[in-house]
Protein backbone atom coordinates (compact mmCIF):
# COMPACT_ATOMS: atom_id res chain seq x y z
CA UNK A 1 0.00 0.00 0.00
CA UNK A 2 1.14 3.28 -0.89
CA UNK A 3 2.22 5.81 1.98
CA UNK A 4 0.24 8.76 0.98
CA UNK A 5 2.32 12.36 2.11
CA UNK A 6 1.11 13.69 5.12
CA UNK A 7 -0.52 17.59 5.42
CA UNK A 8 1.98 19.95 6.95
CA UNK A 9 1.23 19.89 10.54
CA UNK A 10 3.31 21.02 14.03
CA UNK A 11 4.75 17.54 14.18
CA UNK A 12 6.35 17.77 10.80
CA UNK A 13 9.17 19.59 11.92
CA UNK A 14 10.08 17.06 14.79
CA UNK A 15 9.43 14.36 12.09
CA UNK A 16 12.35 16.17 9.61
CA UNK A 17 14.58 16.90 12.76
CA UNK A 18 14.37 12.69 13.62
CA UNK A 19 14.39 11.48 10.08
CA UNK A 20 17.85 13.97 9.54
CA UNK A 21 19.08 12.20 12.79
CA UNK A 22 18.47 8.83 11.38
CA UNK A 23 20.51 9.87 8.01
CA UNK A 24 23.16 10.96 9.75
CA UNK A 25 22.86 7.55 12.34
CA UNK A 26 23.37 5.60 9.30
CA UNK A 27 26.42 7.57 7.63
CA UNK A 28 28.09 7.71 10.60
CA UNK A 29 27.54 3.54 11.39
CA UNK A 30 28.90 2.87 7.61
CA UNK A 31 31.49 5.22 7.67
CA UNK A 32 32.29 3.31 11.35
CA UNK A 33 31.74 0.04 9.82
CA UNK A 34 33.74 1.04 6.71
CA UNK A 35 36.70 1.91 8.54
CA UNK A 36 36.41 -1.38 10.64
CA UNK A 37 36.47 -3.37 7.63
CA UNK A 38 39.50 -1.71 6.25
CA UNK A 39 41.65 -1.62 8.94
CA UNK A 40 41.19 -5.49 9.24
CA UNK A 41 41.70 -6.19 5.37
CA UNK A 42 44.67 -3.52 5.10
CA UNK A 43 46.39 -6.14 7.40
CA UNK A 44 45.29 -9.40 5.15
CA UNK A 45 46.00 -7.91 1.42
CA UNK A 46 48.43 -5.53 -0.09
CA UNK A 47 47.75 -2.21 -1.84
CA UNK A 48 47.99 -4.29 -5.25
CA UNK A 49 44.81 -5.58 -4.35
CA UNK A 50 43.15 -2.44 -3.62
CA UNK A 51 44.64 -0.95 -6.38
CA UNK A 52 42.78 -3.44 -9.09
CA UNK A 53 39.90 -3.30 -7.56
CA UNK A 54 39.55 0.73 -7.33
CA UNK A 55 40.70 0.78 -10.99
CA UNK A 56 38.25 -1.83 -12.06
CA UNK A 57 35.58 0.68 -10.07
CA UNK A 58 36.55 3.76 -11.78
CA UNK A 59 34.15 3.37 -15.15
CA UNK A 60 31.56 2.08 -12.81
CA UNK A 61 31.34 5.04 -10.50
CA UNK A 62 31.53 7.28 -13.28
CA UNK A 63 28.59 5.58 -15.27
CA UNK A 64 26.49 5.50 -11.83
CA UNK A 65 26.94 9.24 -11.10
CA UNK A 66 26.11 10.13 -15.15
CA UNK A 67 23.14 8.05 -14.96
CA UNK A 68 21.26 7.95 -11.95
CA UNK A 69 17.97 9.14 -12.81
CA UNK A 70 16.12 10.69 -9.36
CA UNK A 71 13.23 8.56 -10.16
CA UNK A 72 13.45 8.33 -6.42
CA UNK A 73 12.62 11.89 -5.64
CA UNK A 74 9.77 12.05 -8.50
CA UNK A 75 8.13 9.88 -6.36
CA UNK A 76 8.51 11.55 -3.07
CA UNK A 77 7.17 14.97 -5.04
CA UNK A 78 3.40 12.99 -6.01
CA UNK A 79 0.84 13.04 -4.23
CA UNK A 80 -0.66 9.92 -4.28
CA UNK A 81 1.79 7.75 -6.45
CA UNK A 82 0.66 4.49 -8.09
CA UNK A 83 1.69 1.22 -8.84
CA UNK A 84 2.60 1.99 -12.34
CA UNK A 85 4.83 4.51 -11.19
CA UNK A 86 6.46 2.05 -8.96
CA UNK A 87 6.40 -0.67 -12.02
CA UNK A 88 8.29 1.83 -14.28
CA UNK A 89 10.96 2.62 -11.82
CA UNK A 90 11.40 -1.24 -10.99
CA UNK A 91 11.69 -1.36 -15.07
CA UNK A 92 13.88 1.25 -15.63
CA UNK A 93 15.91 1.00 -13.00
CA UNK A 94 16.68 -2.69 -14.53
CA UNK A 95 17.14 -1.34 -17.72
CA UNK A 96 19.22 1.35 -16.48
CA UNK A 97 21.60 -1.76 -14.47
CA UNK A 98 21.90 -3.75 -18.33
CA UNK A 99 23.15 -0.14 -19.78
CA UNK A 100 25.92 0.29 -17.34
CA UNK A 101 26.56 -3.62 -17.42
CA UNK A 102 26.81 -3.37 -21.22
CA UNK A 103 29.67 -0.66 -20.68
CA UNK A 104 30.96 -2.08 -18.14
CA UNK A 105 31.65 -5.60 -19.71
CA UNK A 106 32.65 -3.63 -23.19
CA UNK A 107 35.19 -1.26 -21.41
CA UNK A 108 36.77 -4.16 -19.46
CA UNK A 109 39.46 -5.32 -22.40
CA UNK A 110 40.27 -1.90 -22.74
CA UNK A 111 40.44 -0.60 -19.27
CA UNK A 112 43.08 -3.92 -18.76
CA UNK A 113 44.62 -3.09 -21.46
CA UNK A 114 45.49 0.59 -20.49
CA UNK A 115 46.56 -0.85 -16.93
CA UNK A 116 47.97 -3.45 -18.30
CA UNK A 117 46.58 -5.89 -15.85
CA UNK A 118 44.10 -8.76 -16.67
CA UNK A 119 43.11 -9.25 -13.13
CA UNK A 120 40.65 -5.91 -14.08
CA UNK A 121 38.39 -7.96 -16.37
CA UNK A 122 37.59 -10.75 -13.53
CA UNK A 123 36.94 -7.65 -11.13
CA UNK A 124 34.85 -6.13 -13.63
CA UNK A 125 32.17 -8.98 -14.17
CA UNK A 126 32.00 -9.20 -10.71
CA UNK A 127 31.20 -5.76 -10.13
CA UNK A 128 28.73 -6.16 -12.90
CA UNK A 129 26.71 -9.12 -11.43
CA UNK A 130 26.48 -6.90 -8.42
CA UNK A 131 24.93 -3.37 -10.16
CA UNK A 132 22.65 -5.97 -12.41
CA UNK A 133 21.25 -7.60 -8.68
CA UNK A 134 20.80 -4.44 -6.84
CA UNK A 135 18.56 -3.44 -9.94
CA UNK A 136 16.26 -6.05 -8.70
CA UNK A 137 15.26 -4.45 -5.21
CA UNK A 138 12.19 -3.24 -3.78
CA UNK A 139 11.14 0.35 -5.65
CA UNK A 140 8.48 0.62 -2.82
CA UNK A 141 12.01 1.41 -0.33
CA UNK A 142 10.87 5.58 -1.95
CA UNK A 143 7.84 5.16 0.67
CA UNK A 144 10.14 5.35 3.85
CA UNK A 145 11.42 8.54 2.37
CA UNK A 146 8.00 10.00 1.58
CA UNK A 147 6.84 9.19 5.47
CA UNK A 148 9.78 10.51 6.80
CA UNK A 149 11.14 6.92 8.04
CA UNK A 150 14.63 6.85 7.68
CA UNK A 151 15.21 4.66 10.60
CA UNK A 152 13.70 1.76 8.08
CA UNK A 153 15.87 2.40 5.66
CA UNK A 154 19.12 2.40 7.96
CA UNK A 155 18.12 -1.23 8.87
CA UNK A 156 18.46 -1.96 5.10
CA UNK A 157 21.53 -0.51 4.36
CA UNK A 158 23.24 -1.42 7.23
CA UNK A 159 22.53 -4.94 7.27
CA UNK A 160 23.70 -4.73 3.29
CA UNK A 161 26.79 -3.21 4.64
CA UNK A 162 27.33 -5.36 7.64
CA UNK A 163 26.52 -8.55 5.23
CA UNK A 164 29.35 -7.53 2.97
CA UNK A 165 31.99 -7.38 5.99
CA UNK A 166 30.68 -10.87 7.00
CA UNK A 167 31.44 -12.23 3.86
CA UNK A 168 34.66 -10.01 2.92
CA UNK A 169 36.75 -10.50 6.09
CA UNK A 170 36.69 -14.91 6.01
CA UNK A 171 37.39 -14.55 2.17
CA UNK A 172 39.83 -12.61 3.22
CA UNK A 173 41.76 -14.49 5.79
CA UNK A 174 40.69 -17.67 3.07
CA UNK A 175 41.67 -16.25 -0.57
CA UNK A 176 44.76 -13.36 0.75
CA UNK A 177 43.83 -11.48 -2.56
CA UNK A 178 41.64 -9.01 -4.12
CA UNK A 179 38.46 -11.58 -4.93
CA UNK A 180 37.46 -10.71 -0.89
CA UNK A 181 37.16 -7.08 -1.84
CA UNK A 182 34.28 -7.98 -4.71
CA UNK A 183 32.68 -10.85 -3.89
CA UNK A 184 31.10 -9.35 -0.97
CA UNK A 185 28.89 -6.79 -2.93
CA UNK A 186 26.88 -8.93 -4.93
CA UNK A 187 26.92 -12.32 -2.35
CA UNK A 188 24.92 -9.69 0.20
CA UNK A 189 22.66 -8.25 -2.33
CA UNK A 190 21.26 -11.61 -3.02
CA UNK A 191 20.47 -11.56 0.65
CA UNK A 192 19.30 -7.76 1.11
CA UNK A 193 17.40 -7.63 -2.31
CA UNK A 194 14.36 -10.36 -0.85
CA UNK A 195 14.69 -8.99 2.30
CA UNK A 196 13.93 -5.25 0.93
CA UNK A 197 10.65 -6.98 -0.23
CA UNK A 198 9.63 -8.07 3.12
CA UNK A 199 10.42 -4.34 4.08
CA UNK A 200 8.38 -3.06 1.05
CA UNK A 201 6.51 -5.43 -0.27
CA UNK A 202 5.35 -5.07 -4.34
CA UNK A 203 4.86 -7.62 -6.47
CA UNK A 204 6.83 -5.95 -9.71
CA UNK A 205 5.53 -5.66 -12.78
CA UNK A 206 7.18 -4.86 -16.25
CA UNK A 207 5.96 -1.40 -17.49
CA UNK A 208 7.20 2.23 -18.93
CA UNK A 209 3.94 2.94 -18.57
CA UNK A 210 4.87 6.62 -16.51
CA UNK A 211 8.08 6.87 -18.32
CA UNK A 212 7.39 10.50 -19.93
CA UNK A 213 6.07 11.41 -16.20
CA UNK A 214 9.16 10.33 -14.53
CA UNK A 215 11.25 11.85 -17.42
CA UNK A 216 9.72 15.12 -17.74
CA UNK A 217 10.62 15.77 -13.74
CA UNK A 218 14.37 13.73 -14.17
CA UNK A 219 15.67 15.01 -16.96
CA UNK A 220 17.42 18.48 -15.98
CA UNK A 221 18.30 16.64 -13.04
CA UNK A 222 20.28 13.69 -14.96
CA UNK A 223 21.75 16.88 -16.72
CA UNK A 224 22.91 18.01 -13.58
CA UNK A 225 24.65 14.85 -13.12
CA UNK A 226 27.29 16.02 -15.51
CA UNK A 227 27.54 18.99 -13.51
CA UNK A 228 27.99 17.18 -10.60
CA UNK A 229 30.51 15.31 -11.73
CA UNK A 230 32.65 18.13 -13.70
CA UNK A 231 32.48 19.71 -10.43
CA UNK A 232 33.54 17.21 -8.73
CA UNK A 233 36.82 16.62 -10.65
CA UNK A 234 37.63 20.21 -11.36
CA UNK A 235 39.82 20.81 -8.83
CA UNK A 236 41.78 17.91 -9.48
CA UNK A 237 42.33 18.52 -13.28
CA UNK A 238 43.25 22.89 -12.96
CA UNK A 239 45.85 21.50 -9.61
CA UNK A 240 46.81 18.26 -11.23
CA UNK A 241 47.75 20.33 -14.85
CA UNK A 242 49.29 23.26 -13.17
CA UNK A 243 50.97 22.25 -10.03
CA UNK A 244 51.65 18.45 -10.48
CA UNK A 245 49.99 15.19 -8.76
CA UNK A 246 51.77 16.14 -5.21
CA UNK A 247 49.29 19.14 -5.05
CA UNK A 248 46.41 17.01 -5.80
CA UNK A 249 47.21 14.99 -3.14
CA UNK A 250 47.81 17.82 -0.92
CA UNK A 251 44.33 19.12 -2.33
CA UNK A 252 42.51 16.03 -1.95
CA UNK A 253 43.89 14.82 1.60
CA UNK A 254 42.72 18.23 3.07
CA UNK A 255 39.56 18.32 1.21
CA UNK A 256 38.77 14.87 3.35
CA UNK A 257 39.33 16.96 6.43
CA UNK A 258 38.17 20.06 6.39
CA UNK A 259 34.60 19.25 4.82
CA UNK A 260 33.98 16.90 7.03
CA UNK A 261 31.09 17.86 8.78
CA UNK A 262 29.84 18.93 5.41
CA UNK A 263 29.80 15.16 4.04
CA UNK A 264 28.94 14.07 6.98
CA UNK A 265 25.91 15.95 8.66
CA UNK A 266 24.94 18.34 5.68
CA UNK A 267 25.19 15.62 3.07
CA UNK A 268 23.08 13.11 4.58
CA UNK A 269 20.12 15.57 5.57
CA UNK A 270 19.10 16.68 2.74
CA UNK A 271 17.28 13.64 1.70
CA UNK A 272 14.90 13.95 4.74
CA UNK A 273 14.68 18.10 3.89
CA UNK A 274 13.40 16.85 0.47
CA UNK A 275 10.58 14.43 1.83
CA UNK A 276 9.53 17.30 4.16
CA UNK A 277 9.85 20.15 1.66
CA UNK A 278 7.86 17.85 -0.76
CA UNK A 279 4.60 17.34 1.97
CA UNK A 280 4.30 21.35 1.76
CA UNK A 281 5.18 22.53 -1.34
CA UNK A 282 1.87 23.89 -2.21
CA UNK A 283 1.94 26.19 1.16
CA UNK A 284 4.70 28.52 0.28
CA UNK A 285 4.58 30.21 3.84
CA UNK A 286 4.88 26.33 5.34
CA UNK A 287 7.97 25.98 3.19
CA UNK A 288 9.42 29.30 4.02
CA UNK A 289 9.67 28.14 7.59
CA UNK A 290 10.32 25.04 7.53
CA UNK A 291 13.42 25.67 4.47
CA UNK A 292 14.98 28.53 7.53
CA UNK A 293 14.08 26.36 10.08
CA UNK A 294 16.71 23.41 8.93
CA UNK A 295 19.13 25.96 7.84
CA UNK A 296 19.46 27.50 11.53
CA UNK A 297 19.76 23.62 12.71
CA UNK A 298 22.71 22.97 10.22
CA UNK A 299 24.46 26.33 10.58
CA UNK A 300 24.14 25.99 14.54
CA UNK A 301 26.63 22.26 14.38
CA UNK A 302 27.93 22.93 10.79
CA UNK A 303 29.92 26.72 11.94
CA UNK A 304 31.70 25.99 15.05
CA UNK A 305 32.61 22.51 13.12
CA UNK A 306 33.79 23.73 9.99
CA UNK A 307 35.76 26.78 11.50
CA UNK A 308 36.94 24.64 14.26
CA UNK A 309 38.79 22.56 11.62
CA UNK A 310 40.26 25.60 10.07
CA UNK A 311 41.29 27.15 13.19
CA UNK A 312 43.09 23.79 14.51
CA UNK A 313 44.63 23.22 11.04
CA UNK A 314 48.09 22.98 12.47
CA UNK A 315 47.64 21.17 15.50
CA UNK A 316 45.68 18.38 13.10
CA UNK A 317 47.72 17.99 10.48
CA UNK A 318 51.14 17.87 12.03
CA UNK A 319 49.35 15.55 14.99
CA UNK A 320 47.49 13.19 12.49
CA UNK A 321 49.60 13.45 9.56
CA UNK A 322 53.00 14.43 10.24
CA UNK A 323 55.35 17.05 9.70
CA UNK A 324 56.06 16.27 5.95
CA UNK A 325 52.15 17.24 5.62
CA UNK A 326 53.19 20.51 7.02
CA UNK A 327 52.29 22.81 3.12
CA UNK A 328 48.70 21.11 4.24
CA UNK A 329 48.35 23.79 7.23
CA UNK A 330 47.29 26.82 5.26
CA UNK A 331 45.20 25.23 2.64
CA UNK A 332 42.69 23.42 5.49
CA UNK A 333 41.08 26.71 6.44
CA UNK A 334 40.46 27.74 2.55
CA UNK A 335 38.97 24.53 1.97
CA UNK A 336 37.12 24.59 4.88
CA UNK A 337 35.72 27.88 4.39
CA UNK A 338 34.76 26.68 0.62
CA UNK A 339 33.05 23.65 2.32
CA UNK A 340 30.67 25.66 4.71
CA UNK A 341 29.59 28.56 1.53
CA UNK A 342 29.22 25.66 -0.76
CA UNK A 343 26.96 24.02 1.71
CA UNK A 344 24.57 27.01 2.19
CA UNK A 345 24.19 27.56 -1.37
CA UNK A 346 23.49 23.92 -2.53
CA UNK A 347 21.23 24.00 0.77
CA UNK A 348 19.03 25.37 -1.28
CA UNK A 349 18.84 23.03 -4.49
CA UNK A 350 16.54 20.95 -2.34
CA UNK A 351 13.66 24.26 -3.21
CA UNK A 352 14.49 24.27 -6.61
CA UNK A 353 13.63 20.59 -7.47
CA UNK A 354 10.47 20.37 -5.39
CA UNK A 355 8.85 23.74 -7.03
CA UNK A 356 9.83 22.00 -10.20
CA UNK A 357 12.55 24.83 -11.34
CA UNK A 358 15.01 22.12 -12.34
CA UNK A 359 15.73 23.70 -15.52
CA UNK A 360 16.60 27.08 -13.51
CA UNK A 361 18.66 25.05 -11.40
CA UNK A 362 21.04 23.37 -13.88
CA UNK A 363 21.41 25.84 -16.03
CA UNK A 364 22.70 28.18 -13.27
CA UNK A 365 24.43 25.42 -11.78
CA UNK A 366 26.03 25.06 -15.04
CA UNK A 367 27.19 28.56 -15.87
CA UNK A 368 28.87 28.94 -11.70
CA UNK A 369 31.33 26.15 -12.82
CA UNK A 370 31.92 27.99 -16.18
CA UNK A 371 32.80 30.87 -13.69
CA UNK A 372 34.67 28.36 -11.27
CA UNK A 373 36.85 27.13 -13.90
CA UNK A 374 37.82 30.45 -15.16
CA UNK A 375 38.68 32.05 -11.57
CA UNK A 376 40.26 29.03 -10.24
CA UNK A 377 42.74 28.82 -13.76
CA UNK A 378 43.60 32.44 -13.13
CA UNK A 379 44.11 31.45 -9.70
CA UNK A 380 46.44 28.73 -10.09
CA UNK A 381 48.88 30.31 -13.17
CA UNK A 382 49.29 33.95 -10.90
CA UNK A 383 49.64 32.18 -7.09
CA UNK A 384 49.96 27.97 -7.49
CA UNK A 385 47.68 25.81 -5.36
CA UNK A 386 46.54 28.56 -2.76
CA UNK A 387 45.32 30.87 -5.59
CA UNK A 388 43.04 28.13 -7.19
CA UNK A 389 41.97 27.28 -3.71
CA UNK A 390 40.91 31.40 -3.37
CA UNK A 391 39.13 31.24 -6.57
CA UNK A 392 37.21 28.39 -5.08
CA UNK A 393 36.51 30.14 -1.69
CA UNK A 394 35.39 33.25 -3.77
CA UNK A 395 32.92 31.17 -6.25
CA UNK A 396 31.35 29.46 -3.38
CA UNK A 397 30.65 33.13 -1.90
CA UNK A 398 29.50 34.12 -4.74
CA UNK A 399 26.92 30.81 -5.61
CA UNK A 400 26.02 30.94 -1.77
CA UNK A 401 24.83 34.31 -2.49
CA UNK A 402 23.29 34.16 -5.92
CA UNK A 403 21.22 30.70 -4.86
CA UNK A 404 19.97 32.36 -1.95
CA UNK A 405 18.80 35.27 -3.89
CA UNK A 406 17.09 33.33 -6.51
CA UNK A 407 15.63 31.02 -3.73
CA UNK A 408 13.73 34.40 -2.12
CA UNK A 409 11.10 34.85 -4.56
CA UNK A 410 10.56 31.31 -4.76
CA UNK A 411 9.48 31.87 -1.16
CA UNK A 412 9.08 34.86 -0.92
CA UNK A 413 11.44 35.19 1.63
CA UNK A 414 12.88 39.23 2.81
CA UNK A 415 16.39 39.73 2.49
CA UNK A 416 16.57 40.11 6.57
CA UNK A 417 14.88 36.46 7.07
CA UNK A 418 18.06 34.24 6.65
CA UNK A 419 20.35 36.68 8.40
CA UNK A 420 17.88 36.70 11.11
CA UNK A 421 17.16 33.06 11.23
CA UNK A 422 21.73 32.75 11.41
CA UNK A 423 22.75 35.65 13.35
CA UNK A 424 23.16 34.14 16.77
CA UNK A 425 25.40 31.45 15.27
CA UNK A 426 27.56 33.77 13.24
CA UNK A 427 28.31 35.58 16.12
CA UNK A 428 29.04 32.58 18.39
CA UNK A 429 31.42 31.57 16.10
CA UNK A 430 32.91 34.88 15.88
CA UNK A 431 33.53 35.43 19.49
CA UNK A 432 34.92 31.41 19.25
CA UNK A 433 37.61 32.65 17.00
CA UNK A 434 38.66 35.62 19.23
CA UNK A 435 39.39 33.06 21.85
CA UNK A 436 40.91 30.08 20.24
CA UNK A 437 43.24 32.70 18.50
CA UNK A 438 44.21 33.68 21.73
CA UNK A 439 45.23 30.37 22.89
CA UNK A 440 49.10 30.18 21.60
CA UNK A 441 50.41 27.16 20.23
CA UNK A 442 52.99 26.31 22.98
CA UNK A 443 50.25 26.42 25.51
CA UNK A 444 51.02 22.07 26.19
CA UNK A 445 54.07 23.46 27.72
CA UNK A 446 53.06 26.13 29.57
CA UNK A 447 50.64 23.81 31.14
CA UNK A 448 53.06 21.49 31.86
CA UNK A 449 52.13 18.85 28.68
CA UNK A 450 55.73 19.12 27.41
CA UNK A 451 55.37 15.48 26.02
CA UNK A 452 52.92 15.93 24.05
CA UNK A 453 52.28 19.75 22.72
CA UNK A 454 50.08 19.17 19.97
CA UNK A 455 47.86 16.75 21.61
CA UNK A 456 47.43 19.54 24.36
CA UNK A 457 47.36 22.26 22.26
CA UNK A 458 44.26 20.99 20.11
CA UNK A 459 42.42 19.63 23.04
CA UNK A 460 42.83 23.66 24.63
CA UNK A 461 41.60 25.12 21.22
CA UNK A 462 38.61 22.45 21.07
CA UNK A 463 37.88 22.64 24.61
CA UNK A 464 37.94 26.49 24.82
CA UNK A 465 36.34 26.60 21.37
CA UNK A 466 33.31 24.36 22.11
CA UNK A 467 32.63 26.06 25.72
CA UNK A 468 32.55 29.69 24.11
CA UNK A 469 30.39 28.85 21.47
CA UNK A 470 27.68 26.80 23.44
CA UNK A 471 27.51 29.44 25.75
CA UNK A 472 27.48 32.21 23.50
CA UNK A 473 24.60 30.73 21.66
CA UNK A 474 22.83 29.94 25.01
CA UNK A 475 23.39 33.73 26.18
CA UNK A 476 22.38 35.09 23.04
CA UNK A 477 19.68 33.00 22.90
CA UNK A 478 18.31 33.82 26.66
CA UNK A 479 18.80 37.72 25.07
CA UNK A 480 16.35 36.91 22.38
CA UNK A 481 13.43 35.97 24.32
CA UNK A 482 14.04 32.17 23.94
CA UNK A 483 12.13 31.89 20.85
CA UNK A 484 9.88 29.11 20.88
CA UNK A 485 10.25 27.90 17.06
CA UNK A 486 14.47 28.20 16.93
CA UNK A 487 17.45 25.60 16.80
CA UNK A 488 17.88 25.97 20.41
CA UNK A 489 14.28 25.39 21.34
CA UNK A 490 14.25 22.92 19.35
CA UNK A 491 17.43 21.24 21.07
CA UNK A 492 16.50 21.80 24.39
CA UNK A 493 13.28 19.82 24.09
CA UNK A 494 15.09 17.19 22.23
CA UNK A 495 17.44 16.91 25.03
CA UNK A 496 14.43 17.36 27.48
CA UNK A 497 12.63 14.45 26.17
CA UNK A 498 15.94 12.21 26.10
CA UNK A 499 16.55 12.98 29.70
CA UNK A 500 12.78 12.28 30.77
CA UNK A 501 13.51 9.01 28.82
CA UNK A 502 16.66 8.28 30.70
CA UNK A 503 15.34 9.04 34.06
CA UNK A 504 11.96 6.67 33.17
CA UNK A 505 14.18 4.13 32.45
CA UNK A 506 16.04 4.16 35.98
CA UNK A 507 12.54 4.19 37.97
CA UNK A 508 11.86 1.04 35.91
CA UNK A 509 14.84 -0.77 36.79
CA UNK A 510 14.91 0.23 40.36
CA UNK A 511 10.66 -0.85 40.34
CA UNK A 512 12.05 -4.15 39.05
CA UNK A 513 15.01 -4.59 41.21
Amino acid sequence: MTVAAEPASPRLGRQMVVAAFYAVLQRVIMRGLGLFSTLILVRLLSPDDFGVVAVASAVYVILDMLTTTNFGMAIIRMAEPQRVHYDTVFTLSIGRAVVIVAALLGLAELQAGLMDDPRVVGVTWVLASSVLIGAFESPRLIDFSRSLRFERLMRYYVLGKILGILISLPLAFWLQNYWALVLGGPISRLVTVPYSYRLAPHRPRLSVAAWREMFSFSKWLMLGNLCNLVDGQLMNFIIGRFQGVGAVGLYQVGYQIAVLPITEIAAPIRAPLYAGFARIRHDVDELRRQFLSGLEMQWLFLLPLTVGIGLTAREVTLLFLGERWAELIPLIPLIALFGLFDSFGVNTHNVFIVLDRQARLVITYAAMLVLRLAVSLYGVLEYGIAGALWGLVATSVLNAALWQAMTGPLLRLRPSDVPATLWRAILAALVMCGVVWLIPDDVGPRLGLAAWPLLAALSAKAAAGAATYAGTVLLLWLAAGRPARSAEAHLAQGLVAVLARLAGLVLLRQRSA
